[in-house]
């Protein structure tokens, strides 16, 4: 198609530009994605004129005249500069107006500032000022908003900015009217900001009208179907053809707008997606029809005039319109193959890919790995069937930002290179039926054709009235959406911003108290920071202020993570706060911390590896020395429980041990031994520490009586006296005891298991809060006082056989008692004689475990056989079991006069007669 395809090209392109076209005998004319110049081959690690434009769109220029692009679909751009002026102190504020692109635009989804997004405190929208979220830690810095936002959207009538308006010398008349521009005012602050700040934003870009199926105009709304678009930039008189919309055959532009949504799955369990969209930043600076040229090979369209208008026809699958045979053909034809330099074997498909921030991108058919496809699609096929050359087509696609579109395309170019025969002939007056992108079967027997499809791509008029068509091969599959692979997420790259700097990663508080060699002990505040994870920290800096005060205080500057502020002051509360500083002089945000100095009224520490081992009776205890400097001695108490002891429910057992002491012996008892410091100052160590002791098995009890004697406590009292439920000692310089209110009878002798828990806590009448003077934050000891070490309630038990005679009462221990009465009492001491325990509650429980007895080869005699226990149970609930030996068919027994001191058994025969059997059995109860 050579010679004709040249002629129709130049011809078309000087009528396009210059002005509408008259057509005259002798062309059709049209511009096609397919002729297009031939792209000047790039030179190895080099970028061309595709790679130059798409960098330059992303920054920011500084110009009064420079071309402004239109956006259509989605991009990212830089913008120019139209207007700065710096106000306020100092300088303290940029103001600044950047041109975007041409308006109406639909929306700035979002803007970026030094390559970083921008959180906004709410949504963006025409004409509306923004400022940037707290939760920005780029540009919201101490607590203010870094910069502050306007967008306009460009449409015609858009007033002039409000925020730029606060200067005199932007007025009411600039209003930048079609243009989307960025009103910003940024705030000094030398952690965010080095220079002038580089903008971005990315754009949904032109609302273009649209016509529905009856051709009716819509309102202008965004798209990114091409076949709008292009109509946009050939009907706009601003920066397109300005072709009057008479001029266009909306029908044809219709069509293809239905054709460019046509649904593809991209890849396998993909969504799907529309085989064209338009998302370009187009270059105002070029000529028209190379703009159009970038539409037409974004979707393989067509732009042929005919009929005094522009169609639009997109490339896709269809069938013949007519048949045209050797009767029709007239002279000769002119038949070709591709050449070499339209052919390949590889094809290079360049575009902007939104996920490598909008640079160009690159992909490939056949792809790199190319074993997924049939063997005549690899690249080494072809590539020996081209004689063994590399025969590389490389194109760039300025609209396309879709890797798997991007991928369909390099495939569909590079089947039309290797199969698009070309064929020149003049026809008949049937040639008048056929437009530009028409498919066509051609019959002729001299070149073995029988209704082979072509599809028109030129057409001429001839003087003798026929028409001369150029035709190229039409292929159905090359248009079939081949599935692609998945696109792999590529991580980006993420160089450390040097003007972002990480804070601390923890800062942490607490006090001590240090002693000098005179003895001089004084409060300390210890500042430890945790590490910033940013490798460019230089060093930290180290504040603090009493709360009270305004200003903070510099104490160091370093690289040290551990600080001393010495001589603070107890029971004030101190703010800190630490910041990071990086080589190159910017600072991280504070990591802040407050703390209440405890220091000298501070509690001991709890006692850690707190043991106990149990010989011979004894109890050794042992724990590990505490490290605080102003220990006194340990404390160590008693309780019943194995399990819920506390210190308050328990009765002391040792006073004092002293330090360095670190063990003690003491008897060997079932409950729970409990331990704390008490500092110089009278001070017990908030929590204590218990380890529990068992020395004897548990089994499987069963519980025969609980007595509890609160919250009446009716039985005996001595020198007690009894209020609100709660028993107090009456004459605090002498012992009192309670007698539980019954004795507790099991109904025999047996061995038991005795429980008992008690509850108290201690009081000293003269403590009483209204009856201290001074503060109450003032006064040394603990918060909860120290009452519980200078009082003591114990319980003691006596037994008898006969309810007559006892032992004498002796403490209490949990463990196994045999006897038949239980009698208890308790004993509360005041050791300083203003303290008295105080009693709550008191409960005795009693059980008696599951034992077995049993008896085996008894002769039953022909009679009832009365078997007695050696030790009788608590009651006659027992399971009992009987086996006989030697049993007769249909011998059966009976139990008969089942007590707790044993039972009866009758056997007897299949006739109920009493039988003589020898037999086992096996009693379980209590």
């Amino acid at each position: 198609m050579g010679g004709i395809v040249k002629a129709v090209v130049s011809v078309a392109t000087k009528v396009f530009t210059k002005g509408n076209p008259l057509v005259s005998l002798g062309v059709s004319l049209f511009l096609s994605w397919a002729l297009r110049p031939k792209e000047p081959e790039i030179p190895d690690f080099a970028t061309n004129e595709f790679d130059d434009f798409e960098k330059g769109i992303l920054l920011n220029k500084q110009s009064n005249d420079s071309n402004i692009p239109v956006i259509y679909g989605e991009r990212l751009t830089g913008g120019t500069r139209v207007f700065m002026e710096t106000s306020g102190t100092d300088n303290t504020y940029l103001y600044m107006a950047i041109v975007m692109s041409e308006g109406e635009i639909n929306d700035i989804e979002e803007i970026r500032v030094d390559d970083k997004v921008v959180t906004w405190a709410s949504a963006l929208s025409d004409g509306t000022e923004v400022e940037v979220n707290s939760s920005d830690s780029n540009f919201y810095k101490d607590s203010t908003s870094l910069i502050r936002v306007e967008p306009h959207y460009g449409t015609d009538g858009q007033g002039a900015s409000s925020l730029l308006s606060t200067l005199s010398s932007w007025g009411s008349n600039h209003k930048l009217s079609g243009l989307c521009y960025l009103a910003l005012r940024f705030k000094w602050n030398q952690d965010a900001f080095t220079g002038i700040p580089k903008v971005q934003a990315k754009i949904q870009g032109k609302k273009v009208k649209t016509y529905n199926s009856s051709l009716v105009e819509q309102s202008a709304s965004y798209q990114t179907n091409p076949a709008w678009c292009l109509l946009d930039y050939l009907t706009n008189a601003r920066y397109g053809k300005g072709l009057a919309v008479s001029e266009i055959d909306l029908q044809s532009f219709y069509d293809a707008s239905q054709v460019c949504v046509t649904q593809v799955t991209p890849y396998s369990g993909g969504s799907d997606i529309n085989i064209f969209d338009c998302n370009t930043a187009l270059d105002t600076s070029k000529p028209i029809i190379d703009n159009v040229r970038e539409f037409l090979k974004g979707c393989r369209g067509y732009l042929p005039y005919n009929a005094g208008k522009y169609n639009l026809i997109i490339e896709t699958t269809g069938s013949a319109s007519i048949t045209l045979t050797e009767d029709n053909i007239i002279g000769g034809y002119s038949l070709s193959t591709p050449t070499k330099n339209d052919r390949y074997n590889r094809v290079i498909v360049g575009f902007v890919n939104p996920d490598r921030n909008f640079q160009v991108d690159e992909v490939q058919f056949p792809p790199i790995d190319d074993s997924g496809l049939p063997s005549s699609d690899r690249h080494a096929t072809m590539k020996t069937a081209d004689g063994g050359f590399l025969l590389e087509g490389r194109f760039n696609f300025t609209t396309i930002t879709s890797k798997y579109q991007a991928e369909e395309m390099s495939e569909v170019i590079l089947r039309r290179s290797r199969e698009a025969l070309s064929l020149g002939i003049n026809v008949d007056f049937n040639g008048y039926d056929l437009a530009i992108g028409d498919i066509v079967n051609i019959t002729h027997s001299s070149l073995g054709f029988s209704a082979k499809p072509f599809r028109v791509i030129g057409i001429t008029f001839n003087q003798d009235l026929t028409v001369g068509l150029s035709l190229v091969e039409y292929q159905a599959t090359h248009y079939t959406w081949a599935s692609k692979t998945e696109a792999t997420a590529v991580p980006t790259t993420n160089l450390p911003n040097p003007f972002t700097v990480q804070p601390p990663a923890s800062v942490t508080l607490d006090d001590t108290l240090v002693e000098y060699n005179d003895g001089t002990v004084i409060v300390a505040l210890d500042v430890t920071v945790g590490a910033s994870p940013d490798s460019f920290v230089d060093y930290y800096q180290v504040e603090y202020k009493l709360s009270t005060d305004s200003d903070f205080i510099i104490y160091a500057q370093g690289s040290g993570l551990n600080h001393r502020v010495l001589n603070v002051i107890d029971q004030k509360v101190y703010n800190v706060r630490v910041k990071a500083v990086s080589s190159l002089g910017v600072s991280s945000t504070y990591v802040t911390a407050n703390r209440t100095i405890i220091g000298a009224i501070d509690p001991p520490s709890d006692i850690e590896d707190f043991s106990c081992n149990i010989i011979n009776g004894e109890a050794h205890l042992s724990w590990e020395q505490i490290p605080d400097l102003d220990l006194a001695y340990y404390q160590i108490r008693y309780s019943t429980l194995t399990s819920g002891a506390t210190w308050q429910n328990s009765v002391s057992l040792v006073e004092k041990v002293s330090r360095p002491a670190t063990s003690i012996v003491v008897p060997a008892r079932v409950g729970s031994y409990c331990i704390k410091a008490i500092d110089k100052l009278g001070n017990f160590s908030v929590n204590e520490t218990i380890i529990a002791t068992n020395v004897s098995t548990i089994g499987n009890f069963n519980n025969i009586t609980t007595q509890s004697e609160n919250p009446n406590f009716t039985g005996t009292k001595t020198n007690l006296t009894l209020d609100s439920n709660l028993l107090r000692l009456t004459n605090l310089g002498s012992n009192g005891t309670y007698e539980f209110a019954s004795v507790i009878d099991i109904g025999a002798v047996h061995t038991s298991r005795v429980t008992a828990s008690l509850s108290q806590f201690a009081e000293n009448p003269s403590e009483l809060f209204d009856s201290e003077s001074g503060f109450f934050d003032a006064k040394s000891g603990s918060f909860d006082g120290d009452s519980p070490s200078n009082s003591n309630a114990h319980l003691e038990i006596a037994i008898s056989d006969d309810n007559v005679t006892y032992t004498d009462f002796k403490n209490f221990v949990i463990g196994d008692y045999t006897a038949r009465y239980l009698k208890f009492r308790l004993v509360l001491i005041s050791r300083d004689g203003v303290t008295t325990p105080v009693i709550s509650q008191a409960t005795v429980t009693v059980d008696m475990e599951d034992r077995i007895q049993s008896g085996n080869d008894i002769v039953s005699g022909a009679t009832t056989k009365t078997v007695a226990f050696t030790n009788p149970f608590k009651t006659d609930n027992y399971a009992l079991g009987i086996t006989g030996q030697g049993m007769a068919s249909g011998d059966f027994f009976l139990v008969e006069s089942k007590t707790i001191n044993g039972f009866n058994v009758t056997f007897k025969n299949s006739s109920g007669s009493a039988v003589s059997r020898t037999f086992d059995y096996l009693a379980k109860g209590f």
